[in-house]
């Protein structure tokens, strides 16, 4: 057994099955953007490019898709562009959840409820083992339900920059 190796399986395994619940012509990244947008809904384009991975132009680019999905709206306030998500992109968002939620429940399966329990602490004990600024730990965190997660062990690692 390579623990290394193991991880990588089973972060594989993971991807697979996150990717493969995805909403019909969305990736990963669209649900990022919708699950960042929904969480903080009002955020600029500025803040969301810096925690999905993408260039400040990909960003536009990504936005002007959701966009026309009908999925998000753009609102200016002065100098300042608002995201919000129309309620298409909301759909979009349970979708995604649900589907987490199922791909989670697939990669788990063969644990018992002991099992997985002792995984979810392993996992939240690695998670806040790792310090990181705001910016990145949000970057952590675009993937999950924002609402479901009363005690998120990533902001406890977090530190001012």
């Amino acid at each position: 057994m390579h623990e290394s190796n193991l991880w990588a399986a089973w972060t594989l395994r993971s991807h697979d099955a996150l990717t493969a619940g995805l909403p019909s012509g969305l990736g990963l990244r669209d649900a990022s953007a919708l699950t960042l947008i929904g969480s903080h809904p009002g955020c600029s384009a500025d803040w969301l490019w810096a925690r999905i991975g993408l260039t400040q132009s990909g960003t536009v680019r990504l936005v002007d898709r959701l966009e026309g999905l009908g999925y998000v709206a753009r609102e200016r306030t002065g100098r300042s562009l608002r995201l919000s998500l129309l309620p298409a992109g909301e759909e979009a968002l349970q979708a995604w959840n649900q589907a987490r939620e199922n791909a989670s429940a697939a990669v788990l399966r063969g644990l018992t409820r002991a099992q997985r329990s002792q995984l979810a602490k392993l996992l939240e004990v690695g998670l806040r083992g790792t310090e990181r600024v705001r910016v990145e730990a949000d970057s952590t965190c675009r993937l999950c339900d924002w609402q479901a997660c009363k005690r998120c062990p990533v902001d406890k690692s977090v530190v001012e920059p």
